[in-house]
């Protein structure tokens, strides 16, 4: 059924709260609202008639309160125990935030409310199942579980409202297929309820009506994000450096701010630059849950005035008035911005101000692009996963569980009546078919009977989040942590000695051990290079696919940017033009040679041009016998390929692959790559068909392809990947537009376009690759490294220091003798042992240690401590590192080959 869109508006602004319950009214004047938004106005009316409803309104509008009063006006007169209403957020920190606001208003209008998730203690459980609170906060993952609980089940007979916050956020992906399910199965027991969902701007809000209401009718409530919006871009400048005085002149205004990165690393970096200003403060996904609550509530006190964030801050966390927002880099997507943006003002009627620090030529154009169709209301569309077979076998399970047995109509009904399945014809039979094989479910004629196995399976999988370590990257150069990789990535790709590109440099792997992989910067690497962008956010084809029409157009009137901006862009393309090189563009695809390669300019966008690069790779790879490496970006491919094959070469198979083809070459293309084999896995494993403690890092590709090939497992590998990571459709269009001459290809050596590479769809900061940075940064290691000296002449002056302060001969002040030992802090209990008349054989050992480090700085001085603050370094070492007489950088090449040689031998010691 088509939705019910009538926005509507009451000439009197008070009618709209006259329309609520006296003691509803009472509270709300009591709160302090002196009127109402647009969105309370609009949604109460609807509300209070019982109509289903999505509202649709930017941050700060009040939608939690616009579905909230009128559901306490109508919890006030609705008798009987249990659960009422369920409020359900995407996230625990909003149950937190929200169970703050909602106690407020129940405590004064005398209903009770509860929160519910993994972390809820056992007692407050207990209570919860003794006496349901009239409104219970909880997350997706938790309302599955409710069904499973006898008690906890016949409490949800009397629910009549479930709120969803933040709907856009769990629509796109298997959680909100879980949840509609779960919707279902809710109504199945309470019957029809009143469905209410909260959303930001989307671009297909009628989508987001069907998914939270199936085939009911919906009201739609949507107020327009633009005229609440102040978005400007500007140019930061290209180098770190001077993006980070950029964002420093941002915040010297007054005011509260709230700068959004995209990745962690980038809010790490950027945290520490500006850290000595003592009112910044960090906030994302990795930290604890303490340290993130002590940010929001400093922020929220005033005690920091600065908020460096990733999409962690993007949902509504109540953090307190947000006076600017700045987001440092191109935000990727439309959405993102508005979300993002909307995050200041947070009052009724107030213009959010934002400002974008663009800090490249493509990241400009791209925030650009999107702030004007920020402006414009073009928010992408959230798209739900379409009869994703994980999620049904999932749910397939629950029911199972829930009923004891059940009749496999009865399921069908069920699960059809939810937005994500109302066209699944035929799935079912399939995925119960594969469930009964893992004896998940017991089979009985036109029955589904629950087996032994299947509760333990529920437990383990009661979210559709697949689980994944983070697994720490750590240079043994800078003694640093550089960023983490994803299992999957570790699990396909990462071995000692293996090379692989994450944040735009090489890295090659020294050692894996307890959880941790030691990397050193690599400067060369033959065949094949995995790259691994972990947080990439993906933008989107009609944003990418615009940014190529400004370059061809040039019109840059009507876009949101600054005069020096604009400047930067003109120039930058004024350097193509003097060079006469072909600029890519919506119309043009240009492939250029480089030492590495080609670079295929395609303004594609992320999934579009994972999927061309894809096809491509295993045709040229399949031609010339040789394996090809891949890079993608928003805007360019980099084909790693051997001397003998270049520009013409791939222009060749651009142009000879048929685009109705392109979805068979990928499943051969996929077939057999890590990626395949990881999603093959988290599929099997929603499907009991791999336990989830299974060891699958010791089952090999080619044994689970043969174990699943065919099956609806694979199938739901391909369907994911395909929807997920890339869009086939959109490559496929740009085949045929190149194939009927609409987009045209142009071959040519590097240009400076090019030659950006891929940095502009990764993160911004990018280290330096070249040896001399590598050497550069263990020189500086090094002189920070602390030391102790110790006379082991008179054996009485100690002292603690660090290397760069270490005179060029140290001499003991008490005996004025230069036998002066070395000594690294963990070794400090040498000393003792060296101070001793009586020693043990282990001590009279650690002695000659000492006097052995003192000799050689006795001889080398200062450049003796130097080698012997190297890890693993010890007095042997240092003397060979000592006796090649290399000077300048070549001595410190020694060094980091000693320390290469620890970090791969130590274990073994």
């Amino acid at each position: 059924m088509e939705p019910i869109s009538e926005p509507r508006r009451l000439s009197d602004r008070r009618t709209a709260i006259d329309l609520l319950e006296p003691e509803v009214r009472e509270v709300v004047r009591k709160r302090g609202f002196a009127s109402l938004s647009d969105a309370q106005e609009q949604a109460i009316p609807l509300l209070l008639e019982n109509r289903n409803l999505v509202l649709i309104a930017p941050t700060g509008t009040g939608k939690t309160e616009s579905a909230m009063l009128p559901v306490f006006s109508r919890l006030l007169a609705t008798p009987g125990q249990g659960f009422k209403a369920i409020y359900v957020t995407p996230l625990r920190s909003l149950n937190r935030d929200i169970l703050a606001r909602m106690e407020w208003w129940c405590a004064e209008l005398g209903l009770s409310v509860g929160v519910r998730h993994g972390d809820t203690p056992q007692n407050e459980r207990r209570r919860q199942a003794l006496s349901p609170p009239d409104l219970l906060i909880t997350t997706p993952e938790t309302l599955q579980a409710l069904f499973m609980g006898s008690r906890l089940k016949k409490h949800l007979a009397n629910v009549r409202f479930v709120i969803i916050d933040e709907v856009h956020e769990l629509a796109g992906s298997k959680r909100g297929a879980q949840l509609s399910v779960a919707l279902e199965r809710l109504a199945a027991h309470a019957g029809d309820f009143q469905r209410i969902g909260l959303s930001a701007t989307v671009g297909n809000p009628d989508e987001i009506g069907r998914f939270l209401c199936g085939a009911r009718p919906f009201s739609l409530v949507e107020v327009p994000v633009a005229a609440h919006l102040d978005i400007s871009v500007r140019f930061a400048g290209e180098d770190f450096s001077g993006q980070t005085r950029s964002v420093e002149k941002c915040l010297d205004r007054p005011g509260s701010t709230l700068v959004f990165v995209n990745t962690r690393v980038t809010a790490e970096l950027l945290g520490h630059e500006l850290y000595a200003r003592g009112d910044v403060e960090v906030h994302h996904g990795s930290l604890s849950k303490d340290v993130r609550v002590d940010a929001e509530e400093r922020f929220r006190r005033g005690a920091v005035r600065t908020l460096i964030s990733t999409s962690s801050m993007e949902l509504g966390i109540d953090i307190g008035h947000i006076e600017h927002v700045l987001q440092f880099g191109s935000p990727r997507e439309v959405s993102r911005l508005v979300q993002r943006v909307g995050r200041a003002g947070h009052q009724l009627d107030t213009i959010s101000r934002g400002v974008v620090l663009a800090t490249g030529f493509d990241d400009l154009l791209e925030s650009m692009v999107i702030t004007r169709r920020a402006q414009a209301n073009e928010c992408e569309n959230v798209l739900p996963p379409m009869n994703a077979a994980d999620v049904m076998a999932n749910q397939v399970a629950a029911i199972a569980v829930e009923y004891g047995e059940i009749e496999i109509s009865r399921i069908q009904a069920l699960i059809e009546r939810s937005g994500c399945f109302s066209d699944s014809e035929g799935l079912l039979e399939k995925v119960s078919a594969q469930m009964a094989e893992h004896r998940l479910i017991r089979r009985d004629g036109s029955r589904i009977i629950r087996t032994g196995r299947a509760r333990r399976y529920l437990t383990e999988n009661l979210s559709m989040i697949h689980d994944e370590r983070k697994v720490e990257v750590f240079d043994i150069v800078s003694r640093r942590t550089v960023g983490t990789l994803d299992e999957s990535f570790v699990i396909g790709w990462v071995h000692t000695g293996a090379v692989f590109i994450t944040k735009g440099q090489l890295w090659r792997v020294l050692d894996m051990e307890g959880g941790r992989i030691s990397v050193e910067p690599a400067t060369k690497a033959r065949g094949e290079i995995p790259s691994w962008e972990g947080e990439q956010i993906p933008v989107p084809f009609a944003v990418a696919d615009e940014v190529g029409r400004l370059r061809r157009t040039r019109e840059f009137s009507g876009y949101a940017a600054g005069e020096r901006s604009l400047r930067y862009a003109e120039r930058f393309i004024g350097r193509m033009d003097a060079g006469r090189f072909p600029v890519p563009s919506d119309r043009l695809i240009t492939l250029e040679n480089t030492a590495e390669g080609v670079v295929a300019n395609v303004c594609g966008g992320h999934k579009a041009n994972e999927a061309l690069a894809r096809a491509l790779s295993i045709l040229l790879s399949a031609r010339f016998g040789t394996t090809v490496g891949i890079e993608v970006g928003a805007y360019r491919i980099l084909f790693r390929l051997p001397a003998g094959v270049r520009a013409l070469e791939v222009q060749e198979s651009l142009s000879g692959l048929d685009p109705a083809h392109i979805e068979g070459v990928l499943k051969l293309a996929l077939k057999r790559t890590a990626l395949f084999k990881w999603k093959l896995v988290q599929v099997a494993k929603k499907f009991g068909a791999i336990d989830a403690d299974a060891d699958y890092e010791r089952i090999s590709i080619h044994r689970l392809i043969d174990l699943f090939d065919g099956t609806v497992i694979a199938e739901e590998a391909y369907r994911e990947l395909f929807s997920d990571y890339m869009d086939v459709r959109e490559a496929a269009e740009i085949l045929a537009a190149v194939q009927d001459g609409r987009v045209g290809i142009a071959v040519g050596v590097m240009s400076p376009l090019g030659s950006e590479g891929l940095s502009s769809s990764r993160d911004t900061i990018a280290p330096l690759t070249v040896d001399q940075a590598v050497i550069g940064t263990l020189m500086r290691r090094l002189e920070k490294e602390e030391v102790i000296l110790f006379c082991m002449h008179c054996r009485k002056w100690k002292s603690r220091t660090v290397v760069e302060r270490v005179p060029d001969r140290p001499v003991c002040p008490v005996c004025n003798a230069r036998l002066i030992a070395a000594v690294k802090p963990w070794d400090e209990p040498m000393i003792a042992a060296a101070k001793k008349q009586k020693k043990t054989e282990e001590e009279r050992a650690a002695e000659v240690r000492m006097l052995r480090s003192a000799n050689i700085v006795l001889s080398s001085g200062k450049k003796a401590v130097i080698a012997l603050a190297g890890r693993g370094v010890g007095p042997e070492v240092a003397s060979r590192i000592l006796a090649t007489l290399s000077e300048g950088e070549a001595f410190y090449r020694e060094i980091l080959k000693a320390e290469r040689n620890y970090v791969r031998t130590h274990r073994y010691w």
